[in-house]
């Protein structure tokens, strides 16, 4: 009896992550923070170049406010998302203004990637999702200008966070990001964090 329940309790975790999702338990499970932060590594495979170029940094997405995605290798490279605008800055230089109405059309989609926003990502692609016992996947095909110019496809996979998105463009290139240590930011954001996204 007592090896039962060691072998119950065992398996108890595997059971809880076997459970398929539907789509909208996707969208609530990761729309249910108002801010977060978490760590990426970035791999983009170019024609032509046998290695993949790499990357790696954290980001900080605060739903209302936007996306700050820090590159720290090979190089540092800031970038804040806003519905507003889009602004880099290279190291400790200043930040610039990305004045480009197609990259602010592109920075609302990061946006609505990033969180979650089924109706605005319905603007920009056709969805097609998929759940299984192993996690789902969430496939974007670019429906319109100027995004159905740039990519072939965008997919999202994940179990109760988001894990992976894979960027495939129209050259053939694909850029395979993988998300971890999400966690959760307590509010009202930090002086440093609420820098992050002044105009």
């Amino acid at each position: 009896m007592r090896a039962s329940l060691l072998l119950l309790a065992a398996l108890s975790p595997v059971c809880l992550q076997a459970k398929v999702l539907s789509q909208d338990e996707v969208r609530q499970l990761l729309s249910q923070h108002q801010a977060q932060r978490a760590q990426f590594e970035q791999e983009k495979q170019v024609a032509g170049l046998s290695q993949p170029l790499r990357a790696s940094g954290d980001l900080l997405l605060v739903r209302g406010k936007g996306l700050w995605w820090h590159q720290q290798a090979p190089f540092e490279l800031g970038l804040s998302l806003t519905d507003q605008r889009m602004s880099q800055r290279v190291g400790q230089g200043r930040a610039e203004v990305i004045d480009n109405p197609q990259l602010l059309e592109f920075s609302k989609m990061l946006l609505a990637l990033f969180g979650s926003d089924e109706q605005a990502l319905a603007r920009y692609f056709e969805l097609a999702f998929e759940s299984d016992e192993q996690g789902w996947t969430l496939t974007l095909t670019p429906l319109a200008p100027p995004l159905d110019k740039v990519f072939a496809r965008l997919g999202l996979s994940g179990g109760e966070q988001l894990d992976r998105l894979l960027i495939v463009d129209k050259q053939g290139d694909e850029t395979l990001i993988h998300f971890s240590h999400w966690q959760t930011v307590n509010l009202p954001l930090s002086p440093e964090q609420e820098a992050h996204f002044a105009p």
